[in-house]
């Protein structure tokens, strides 16, 4: 019974604590590679929305031109078309201008009439527009869906013309552009190494409440975050590293290869068990009679050697 329980509990022991080992081994190794994922996933947060803030800086640019062209003609601009037509891109999907704050010439024409709105008396759109024509700063608004398919973020750049040694408010020059285009490249990027993300921006400028523009359509749990500032205009990027296949198969086979170590040890514990048992056995059989019990002349020297040993100063028969 004693060695029933013996040979049960000792190698139960050390399943339990080799499994321990190779659960906290594993864990360690997920920890580590986890760590390192979130130092290159800031690197690359950083890396990848400064990218994205060149390219919408783009967008902005075409405005600023038409603002300057706005500025160098006086407040006349006769070639609206013609101009806006080379200002297009494929990231563009109009150009707008709206003296006073009312929208009248948009490019292309078709399909955008109902663009033609009062933007400082507008519902939706009064609020920031008026403040953008007060703080002279470039406003952003969006993103909305755009009739024409997908989905834009509107761009509206407030002109003043100095006139006897003061600045006039003329209007506005508009851009849309469309949205995730003027950033594919960098969202793509980001994909093919390895990471989901969610780019946001604040829906007003006087506000901190952040809207998304573009994602992934998995969900980010504790992501790493970075922060930008496009004119009055906050803009966060997150991004999360999944795990890639080569990561998934060294966890695997770190914890396959810990759990057979595991199982040899246990088994290489039953066998010494056994073969201790034995060992016990035979030495038993090699010096007693098998008949009567009683130590043998091999088992009887034995005994009379270790008690001399043990008792130098005694002297018996």
């Amino acid at each position: 019974m004693h060695f029933i329980k013996k040979n049960i509990i000792i190698p139960l022991v050390v399943f339990i604590i080799g499994m321990s080992a190779v659960a906290g081994i594993v864990c360690s190794i997920n920890n580590e590679q986890n760590k390192q994922n979130r130092t290159m996933a800031n690197l690359n947060a950083m890396t990848y929305a400064e990218r994205m803030k060149t390219d919408i800086m783009k967008g902005i640019a075409v405005s600023d031109s038409l603002r300057q062209i706005i500025i160098s003609e006086d407040g006349q601009l006769n070639k609206f078309y013609e101009i806006a037509e080379e200002m297009m891109a494929d990231s563009v999907q109009s150009i707008q201008i709206a003296p006073d704050g009312v929208v009248t010439d948009i490019y292309p024409q078709e399909g955008n009439d109902a663009g033609k709105v009062d933007l400082l008396n507008d519902k939706d759109r009064g609020e920031i527009c008026r403040y953008g024509r007060d703080n002279k700063v470039v406003t952003m608004q969006g993103p909305f869906q755009l009739k024409q398919g997908g989905y834009g973020i509107v761009v509206r750049n407030p002109v003043y013309i100095e006139e006897n040694g003061h600045e006039d408010f003329w209007g506005f020059a508009i851009v849309i552009i469309r949205v995730p285009e003027i950033f594919a490249d960098s969202m793509k990027a980001l994909s093919d190494f390895g990471y989901n993300y969610i780019l946001y921006k604040t829906a007003f400028p006087w506000g901190s409440e952040f809207e998304e523009v573009y994602g992934s359509e998995e969900e980010l749990k504790n992501p790493v975050s970075y922060t930008f500032d496009i004119g009055d205009s906050k803009w966060k990027l997150d991004i999360m590293p999944y795990k890639t296949q080569s990561e998934r198969r060294y966890l695997y086979a770190a914890g396959i290869g810990g759990v057979i170590i595991v199982l040899l040890l246990t088994g290489f514990t039953c066998a010494l068990l056994v073969l201790d048992k034995h060992r016990k056995k035979f030495k038993k059989l090699a010096i007693t009679d098998a008949l009567t019990g009683i130590y043998n002349r091999h088992g009887y020297d034995e005994r009379v050697t270790r008690y001399l040993k043990q008792n130098p100063d005694n002297h018996c028969v």
